[in-house]
């Protein structure tokens, strides 16, 4: 059944005709039967000018032929075609003189294709090159180039206004010398200061000009062109009506044979014109040459006159060149072909004394003069007057308020230069334009390789090769026409740029370096590699909350980056993130204010999320880019105070680093943010496993808010007697695991940990405030008197692998009474000892056993015991279980992440298969499995490359009864050994086994974990109790002991870094034990100075060149 579709009516029936016949079609070819909409060109409105569009505000100013084409080209015909085009003619001839044209037109094309790119590339406002440049490089480029183009315009006015003295006198000077006439008739006395007043007059004539305003130069110039222009054509007319003469001078017509005289360069010396006190040279020729045809920015310093800029200054600078170049061909060809060489050389009014029209050229000279200066005094003008717009230097601002201050002091200026000896600045000029025509031909170069997608001029005759070239080009020229004179106009910028760098406050302008430097930063980034362990650097993620309670921990971190990555990251809680995403860019912009009021160099990560947690998860797993990524996360120590006072609703503690705020009197930008809720410990503590699992070094920071900075007027050269101490604890973990068939003991180290506290004490000390005033005290415990020795040596000796300068403190615990309470059982520090530990169970047993002679536990782990289950394969347990019996994991591998043991047991036979009995369940150790194959790998260069045995039937040593955590070992410090084949990629220093004589199991019981005291004897236990030592307490013991010992060495000390425990995966799901955590770790930390707990999982040393 046919379709009725096309009944309907206003429906519209597809013509017969298809598709194919459209000029144009939009729609994609489809079926005729559905095809019905046919694309028909929209048509074209009329073209309306510039002038007559009513929508242009601008349509009473200038256009292209009055705004930039009459400007462009009487000043690049230049007076020095007259006074000087015969001079450069004899010395270089027809030839050489062509090629120098055509040098300089080269330079000034180069140069008049970047213009026309950065001018149809945006709007341009007032200030011609220096507006253009200052736009594409910054206010630095710009504010330098700006002010030597308005010094080098307004020595070219004066040097136009003395040399317009020269035709004058010429013409109507009234000698004293009979042998010199006037070419026209005698009027004016020739003299220094008579020469003097006649400049100054032209030059007030010329201010008055422009003064009127830009309309008034419009037709003024439009009338001197009509001058120069008559002038230029008779000089081609004068071979054909001025007949040929010999006199002084002679003049011979058009002659083939003074074409050829004049053909080749002469070079000689003392022609009238020369400066040179030798033989010319083409560096001078050059010199004299180039400035004739340097006027190409005439027209764009008149941009803020003009109508349409971006389409007036390419298409009048160009065509302007061109009328020029072939005025110049000619010229020079008409002179070449009937002016003897001899003449040449003795006259410099030599296009004067044989023109038929002598009065013309005259008036053409007087023409291109006034034109020069005025446009040049207005073009300096407009410089001035956009520089002080835009504050590039401090006092200026008087110049922008009106034109006419900025013109009449261009004036003041170049009258003053009236006074010098002109003729000494005119290199200088000739350098100044030519570093104007090296930054604007960079500028577009720069803009053109930064591929930015906003950067799409209409002008399309040009690329990065024009631009380039231009630079090139016009750099070279600098040195050919005087060497010195460049360095000093290169030197004078670089010290304009610096000054410019310090005094001008910062521009929202976008200059072409943002884009520059994101190109090169993306390009490294994705270079970068952060696996090499030799230029390892600490690269920070602060979480912070309240700016108050942490400013001191935000500075403290700008010292430790050292050159690296510092990330100040801050969370805020929602359920609604798109009704607070507004909160979260005000947070934003208020700690991007916070980090500019401390003056640190870092970034700003804002996160959100519904719970604290999943915040603090997403701001690390985001933070950083490519290898510039933070490998330290520092977060304040939790807030016990708060947490047992009453005030609830008090903002989140995550950064309150301490109890009271630091005096900041000022109102801070965070002030207005939302404040979050109090985070609970559990969290507190979440977020610390939560770190661990996700492989980041960890850092806990507590006290910072006392901590006191070095000052910037600290004394110098302090003896290391009077600074201050910053002291580091690189106290080791405990952890043991045993080879069953060996009966030897494979200890696990915190080497990382270790040699990281000793690393970030390192480089705080080479902060030049620190440096200064602090010095480094690295502090170890032993736990007996004769142990101190040769701990110090073992310690002296990796400080020396380590190139660390510190001094060595090696103290014995049992100097120290808390510990000969808990130990030996002295009753000096008996009470404050139970105090604390009243509610111990650890410790209340002890003092009964102790009472009693009757323990009811093993307190010694002095005689190990191997345990296995009743089927001879070792029982798995969970490492919350392992701690529980006495066993800390809370340490970390001093293996590179990507370290896999099968690189070394790639060799052992799938028979021979590792049994282990711990399981990597704590995210502070990698699994069980890669740490034993690494403490073979060890071992086995320990052996000079010896493989060990199997390592078949590996389990647990444990510790102690079911409820003793010992944490920390006072063990020997492991001697190092150095890999000197690693290159930084792998372990170049690794920690070794003593000496001492390998651990063994005394007499192994087949038992049950919960029923070891059952087949133990009293008096085993009652031995055990008697040889109890540090190792063996628990962590509370522990670090009461430890806090009794920093506080009598460390109360004076300013800084404090040592080793972090960390606590078992999925403890934060019970709030006893998150909260037994703090409680600990604020046990051991109450009444110290500023202290910062470090925990590595990554190697940070390396002793490869």
């Amino acid at each position: 059944m046919s379709s009725k579709f096309y009944n309907i009516p206003g429906s519209h029936v597809p013509s017969g005709n298809t598709c194919s016949n459209e000029l144009t079609s939009l729609l994609p070819t489809r079926k005729a039967s559905i095809t019905y909409f046919n694309y028909t060109s929209t048509p074209a409105g009329q073209k309306v000018s510039s002038k007559y569009d009513p929508n242009n505000p601008n349509k009473d100013k200038l256009g292209t032929y009055d705004g930039v084409f009459i400007p462009t080209t009487l000043n690049v015909l230049s007076i020095l075609m007259f006074l000087r085009f015969g001079f450069v003619l004899g010395q270089l001839g027809i030839i050489c003189t062509l090629g120098l044209l055509l040098l300089s037109y080269l330079i000034n094309l180069l140069t008049t294709l970047s213009i026309s790119a950065i001018s149809t590339n945006g709007t341009i406002r007032g200030g011609g090159a220096y507006y253009m440049i200052s736009r594409c490089l910054g206010p630095e480029f710009g504010g330098s180039i700006g002010l030597v183009f308005f010094l080098g315009q307004v020595f070219n006015s004066a040097m136009n206004a003395v040399g317009i003295s020269e035709p004058l006198l010429y013409n109507f000077g009234i000698f004293d010398d009979s042998s010199k006439h006037a070419a026209l008739f005698e009027l004016l006395p020739v003299g220094k200061w008579n020469e003097f007043i006649y400049s100054s007059t032209i030059l007030f004539l010329c201010i008055t000009i422009a003064l009127v305003g830009s309309q008034t130069v419009s037709r003024a110039g439009n009338f001197l062109f009509f001058i120069l222009m008559s002038s230029i054509i008779s000089i081609p007319l004068s071979l054909i009506f001025k007949s040929p003469f010999k006199d002084v001078i002679s003049y011979s017509g058009p002659s083939w044979d003074t074409f050829k005289e004049n053909l080749y360069p002469h070079l000689t010396k003392g022609a009238a014109g020369s400066m040179a006190k030798g033989k010319e040279t083409f560096n001078d020729l050059f010199g004299v040459f180039f400035p004739a045809t340097a006027g190409i920015f005439a027209g764009a310093g008149m941009s803020s006159e003009l109508r349409k800029p971006s389409k007036s200054i390419p298409k009048g600078t160009l065509w302007g060149l061109l009328f020029t170049f072939l005025c110049y061909a000619v010229v020079v060809l008409s002179m070449g072909c009937s002016i003897p060489r001899k003449s040449l050389y003795e006259d410099v009014q030599i296009i004067q004394s044989v023109s038929a029209l002598q009065s013309i050229i005259f008036l053409g000279e007087m023409a291109t003069s006034i034109f020069s200066i005025t446009v040049g005094m207005l073009g300096a003008a407009y410089v001035l007057e956009a520089i002080a717009r835009d504050s590039i230097f401090p006092g200026l601002s008087f110049f922008c308020k009106n034109q006419i201050y900025s013109l009449l002091f261009t004036w003041l200026l170049t009258q003053l230069c009236l006074f010098s000896d002109v003729n000494k600045i005119a290199t200088l000029i000739t350098m100044t334009f030519l570093m104007t025509f090296v930054v604007m031909n960079l500028a577009c170069f720069l803009l053109r390789i930064s591929s930015a997608p906003n950067f799409r001029p209409s002008f399309k005759y040009f690329d990065k090769y024009t631009a380039l070239t231009g630079t090139i080009i016009s750099s070279v020229a600098m040195f050919i026409v005087d060497g010195m004179s460049a360095s000093a106009v290169i030197l004078a910028m670089i010290l304009i740029f610096v000054f410019i760098h310090y005094v001008c406050p910062p521009k929202s302008w976008g200059d072409v370096s943002q884009t520059l430097i994101y190109h090169q930063v993306r390009k490294y980034l994705l270079r970068l590699r952060q696996d090499n362990i030799k230029y390892w650097r600490p690269q920070i993620l602060l979480f912070v909350d309240n700016p108050r309670t942490s400013w001191n921990l935000i500075k403290f971190c700008n010292h430790l980056k050292k050159g690296g990555l510092y990330v100040l990251g801050h969370v805020t809680i929602t359920n609604d993130f798109q009704n607070q995403f507004k909160e979260v860019r005000k947070q934003q912009d208020a700690w991007v204010e916070i980090r500019d009021m401390t003056n640190i160099k870092a970034f700003v990560q804002i996160g959100t999320g519904p719970n604290l947690p999943w915040s603090i998860r997403n701001v690390f797993m985001g933070c950083g880019l490519g290898g510039m990524k933070p490998n330290i996360t520092i977060i304040g120590f939790f807030d016990l105070e708060s947490y047992y006072g009453t005030d609830t609703n008090s903002i989140s503690t995550l950064a309150n680093i301490i109890n009271q705020d630091v005096n900041i009197s000022n109102t801070l930008p965070t002030d207005d943010c939302k404040n979050e809720n109090k985070v609970t410990v559990q969290q507190w503590v979440e977020i610390i496993e939560d770190l661990t699992l996700m492989k980041s070094n960890i850092a806990i920071a507590r006290g910072f808010g006392g901590l006191q900075f070095p000052s910037d007027l600290s004394t110098l050269n302090q003896s290391d007697k009077s600074k201050k101490y910053i002291d580091l604890y690189p106290i080791q973990m405990l952890a043991k695991m045993t080879l069953k068939r060996e009966d030897l003991s494979l200890l696990t180290t915190n080497f990382d940990t270790y040699t990281l506290i000793l690393q970030l004490g390192a480089i705080l000390v080479t902060v030049p405030q620190w440096k200064k005033t602090h010095v480094l005290r690295v502090i170890l415990f032993v736990e007996t008197e004769s142990e101190r020795l040769d701990e110090l040596d073992r310690m002296n000796k990796l400080l020396e692998v380590l190139r660390i300068d510190a001094k060595v403190l090696i103290v014995a615990l049992d100097q120290f009474r808390v510990y000969n309470t808990i130990v030996k059982g002295n009753p000096i520090m008996f009470d404050y000892v139970s105090k604390i530990l009243k509610d111990d169970p650890w410790w209340n047993d002890l003092v009964e056993s102790r009472n009693t002679l009757k323990p009811l536990r093993r307190f010694s782990t002095s005689d190990s015991i191997d345990i296995k289950n009743n089927t001879g394969k070792a029982k798995k347990y969970k490492t919350a279980q392992l701690q529980q019996l006495g066993i800390s994991l809370t340490m970390s591998s001093n293996m590179p992440h990507n370290y896999n043991g099968n690189d070394y047991l790639a060799t052992e036979s799938d028979e021979d298969e590792t049994d282990l009995s711990l399981t990597g369940s704590n995210s502070s150790l990698l699994p069980q499995d890669q740490r034993l194959k690494y403490e073979l790998f060890r071992r086995s260069h320990y052996n000079n490359g010896k493989k060990p045995s199997s390592i078949k039937g590996i389990q647990s040593t444990l510790n102690a009864s079911s409820i003793v955590n010992p944490v920390f070992s006072s063990n020997a410090l492991p001697r190092t050994k150095i890999i000197e084949e690693g290159s930084g990629d792998k372990p170049t220093i690794i920690p070794v086994e003593n000496d001492a004589k390998p651990v063994r199991s005394e007499s192994p019981k087949q038992v049950e974990l919960n029923n070891i005291t059952s087949v133990i004897s009293n008096g085993s236990l009652v031995r055990a109790m008697q040889k109890l030592t540090f190792n063996d307490l628990p962590c509370a013991a522990q670090y009461l002991i430890l806090n009794d010992l920093m506080v009598q060495l460390s109360s004076n000390s300013d800084l404090i870094f040592s080793t972090l425990p960390l606590p078992a995966l999925q403890t934060h799901k019970d709030h006893g034990e998150s909260l037994q955590y703090v409680r600990d770790l604020d046990l051991w930390l109450e009444g110290l100075p500023p202290t910062m707990l470090i925990n590595s999982q990554t190697m940070t040393v390396t002793t490869a060149l």
